[in-house]
């Protein structure tokens, strides 16, 4: 059987965000085809049930131990400020340990691998130049894409001139680590396109992004609460909070002038205290954090809400929320990468984003036909069950020396 080492930020259980359901779904799809070990830094918290689930799914595990990464506090400042001195950009530099190159090369060398595959771009630069296996990137986004995007949406003098050098940074290393890997995968055509063309990457194949439709089905026992939008996404990834600071600025204040009862309902693991603080100043608006399970916000709502200004890649949350049959408003970044017409309602500018969500809890059964359209495309294009045979065969074509 094809051994697969798989590197990893983290252990993707449980897949309480888009990139771990999107890692999870995969790899415990492909475990009866390939011989999976995946690589993965332990900072001491993943919780054991998480462990047994994956031994479960047929994963080998390989856990590297490393100190917390510190994402605040005046450690997370230093570590910022000596990235300045350092060529590669602080997702490199955070991501990238001595343990964890120690760790794979042993177990190469003990049992070797036949392809390498690491679950985001950064992860690339545990394995070296010289590794000795074919080498795939999963690409879940573009992220020179969403640097330019963070420079352009932000305003502060300072931060937009530390913003500016990771920028540059972050193309230079990820073009150069695409262009060098033996193949790509991209959750979009478009980012596809901007691989081939940007990288100069030949072998890029799509695996989108995608749902469990199964577990994601609507729910007729949940009754939907006529005034309540939800947001869902994870509260640590900086897009789905500027998303958040957006809404809070600039749409609600329409939204409710119209709406004056429209509630709000924020879904997603490890919000700041500064965004739970936030939204108890704004009456009608509850952060619930990290749920065990999302869908019960998912089927209540009578919209789901994606105000993404920044991005990449393709949003999962769309295809869930849809999946379940509940209306989706985005910008067109928020539904960049999928293909649903009709299925989705697009606006950018915050009165019109406003507008659009006031017009789903306005008329809910025409926004029930836009959703039930969105559920039909998302069946047809966006099951796990069709999509993991693509990353499949792209490992199979690696290990066999085909181009």
């Amino acid at each position: 059987m094809t051994r697969v080492l798989v590197i990893d930020e983290a252990l993707p259980h449980p897949p309480d965000s888009g990139k771990r359901i999107r890692t999870w779904e995969l790899l415990t799809r492909l475990t009866d085809q390939f011989e999976v070990t995946l690589a993965y830094h332990d900072e001491g918290q993943t919780p054991p049930e998480a462990v047994a689930a994956a031994r479960d799914a047929g994963l080998d595990l390989l856990p590297v131990s490393r100190a917390p990464l510190k994402k605040r506090g005046l450690r997370f400042a230093w570590d910022l400020g000596r990235n300045l001195l350092l060529r590669v950009p602080y997702m490199v530099m955070a991501h990238r340990t001595r343990a964890m190159r120690e760790a794979v090369r042993a177990a190469h060398t003990a049992r070797p691998f036949d392809v390498a595959h690491v679950e985001w771009t950064p992860l690339v630069a545990n394995l070296g130049a010289d590794w000795p296996t074919p080498v795939c990137i999963a690409a879940h986004n573009v992220e020179s894409d969403i640097w330019r995007r963070y420079l352009e949406n932000e305003k502060g003098f300072a931060r937009r001139r530390y913003i500016a050098v990771q920028y540059r940074k972050v193309q230079r290393f990820e073009q150069q680590a695409l262009r060098d890997a033996s193949a790509v995968t991209a959750v979009s055509e478009q980012d596809g396109d901007r691989i081939r063309t940007w990288a100069g990457q030949e072998d890029v194949v799509v695996v989108p992004n995608g749902v469990n439709a199964a577990y994601f089905a609507p729910d007729p026992t949940t009754q939907r609460a006529p005034h309540e939008i939800v947001f869902v996404g994870s509260l640590e990834w900086r897009p789905n909070l500027d998303g958040m600071v957006w809404f809070f600025d600039e749409v609600l204040e329409p939204l409710r002038a119209r709406c004056p009862d429209v509630t709000l309902s924020i879904v997603g693991r490890n919000p700041p205290a500064w965004l739970e603080a936030r939204a108890a100043t704004l009456g009608g608006v509850t952060v619930h954090g990290s749920v065990p399970d999302v869908r019960p916000y998912v089927a209540r709502a009578a919209v789901s809400a994606v105000p993404l200004r920044i991005g990449g890649g393709s949003r999962l949350k769309i295809c869930e929320s849809l999946s379940m049959e509940t209306p989706v408003v985005s910008t067109a970044v928020g539904a960049e990468g999928l293909s649903l017409p009709g299925g989705v309602v697009i606006a950018d500018e915050a009165a019109a984003f406003a507008a659009a969500l006031a017009e789903a809890l306005e008329d809910p059964a025409a926004a029930m036909t836009c959703a039930q359209k969105g559920r039909s495309q998302v069946l047809e294009r966006y099951e796990w069950g069709t999509i993991a045979p693509l990353q499949a065969e792209l490992w199979q074509r690696l290990s066999d020396g085909r181009a």
